[in-house]
């Protein structure tokens, strides 16, 4: 006669039990790593599109600006940039920046979804061919329950930072509550 092989139900219930207790413990910090990435590639399209303008200020010797907008075809003043934002060749080079007939305009991005929020202390972003003065500013990132906020500071020459916002000292700073 041949022996049965197989599982008791003791030894079902036993690794039941225990994989019960390991996703009780696991899931909490994967939700978590979860909303940490969406931050992060949220705040690297932000990162993506500054250091794209920049270039393309560079390699176009022109002025190029990056400004917010929730249509993708004009500069906003009423959106904000969790909307999205769009990066345009700025010819006539005018103040505000708006995008003019004729007026190229080089990457549209929409809206960033989820209940995180940005905030700038600049309305517009212009990059400067060959690194010459461009605006300074800082976007200010921040994530729902305040865990992943980035502050992303943009020097005078244009070059990009990523900062804790708790060490900003423009006064920038992500609402509580």
């Amino acid at each position: 006669m041949r022996k049965q092989r197989g599982f008791t139900l003791l030894e079902l219930l036993t690794t039941i039990a225990i994989a019960a207790i390991l996703l009780t413990v696991a899931i909490p910090d994967f939700s978590h790593l979860i909303h940490y990435n969406r931050a992060v590639a949220r705040v690297n399209s932000l990162v993506r599109a500054l250091n794209f303008a920049r270039f393309s200020a560079s390699s176009r010797d022109r002025y190029v600006t990056v400004c917010r907008s929730s249509d993708g075809q004009q500069c906003s003043d009423t959106a904000g940039w969790k909307d999205g934002w769009l990066v345009f060749v700025n010819l006539d080079r005018d103040s505000p920046a708006q995008v003019d007939p004729g007026e190229p305009i080089l990457h549209v991005h929409g809206p960033l979804g989820g209940d995180d929020q940005v905030f700038s202390n600049r309305k517009t972003f212009t990059f400067r061919p060959l690194g010459t003065r461009s605006t300074n500013g800082t976007l200010l990132y921040c994530s729902q329950g305040h865990a992943d906020d980035q502050a992303l500071i943009i020097n005078v020459v244009g070059r990009l930072r990523l900062e804790d916002p708790a060490n900003l000292t423009n006064g920038m700073s992500c609402p509580s509550g």
